[in-house]
């Protein structure tokens, strides 16, 4: 009987992840380009995440990531732990673990949370080399608030940015193909050892 109860346990609802460029459709050489990362749908507190930043590195230099910029994976004095693998030729490998101490519940990290808040924001420069630059996300997982257990997520196709010398919109043209995101494999620290961090850490504490 309790074999058969199990069957009917409700699944966890999937989680999205999305992002959003700014310029959102032209940029002139040399000018800057945010791309912020945001996780919508949970049902559940994220207290970890990793992902790769796939982008076309001939016409965009990456700069530099903030994670957790909205403070909703910790506090002032607890901020989330930025563990990046940082660049790697045309995609970036952002892994993060939350530094949640104080209060480190479930319920109260949700709260803050709600179902939708910012990952984190990348910030690249357009290089002079005029046409498309693609981006995409791939290789993200999502841990639940302690690192027991995976949320499920889904990600975005892709986008694009027109890259010309003076940011006119409509400059490149408009039958360029839009790459694919490469499903690669997470470079660096896996989610497991993120949640072993984690659990180090709050031992320590």
């Amino acid at each position: 009987m309790a074999l058969a109860a199990t069957t009917f346990l409700p699944q966890a609802q999937a989680a999205t992840l999305s992002f959003t460029l700014s310029p959102a459709t032209d940029v002139a050489f040399g000018g800057a380009v945010g791309v912020d990362i945001f996780v919508n749908g949970l049902t559940q507190a994220v207290g970890a995440f990793a992902f790769d930043l796939n982008y076309d590195s001939s016409r965009i230099s990456f700069g530099s990531f903030v994670a957790d910029p909205n403070t909703k994976m910790g506090d002032g004095a607890n901020p989330a732990i930025d563990l990046s693998g940082g660049n790697s030729g045309s995609l970036v490998n952002f892994n993060v673990l939350s530094g949640f101490v104080l209060p480190g519940d479930e319920a109260t990290l949700a709260g803050l949370q709600g179902t939708d808040f910012r990952l984190g924001r990348a910030d690249f420069t357009a290089l002079t080399n005029a046409g498309y630059a693609a981006f995409g996300l791939s290789g993200f997982s999502l841990s639940n608030y302690d690192g027991t257990d995976d949320i499920p997520v889904t990600g975005p196709q892709g986008a694009r940015l027109c890259v010309s010398p003076n940011g006119t919109a409509g400059a490149c043209a408009t039958t360029t193909p839009i790459p694919e995101p490469t499903m690669a494999l997470l470079a660096g620290i896996a989610l497991g050892g993120l949640f072993l961090s984690r659990r180090r850490q709050q031992k320590a504490t």
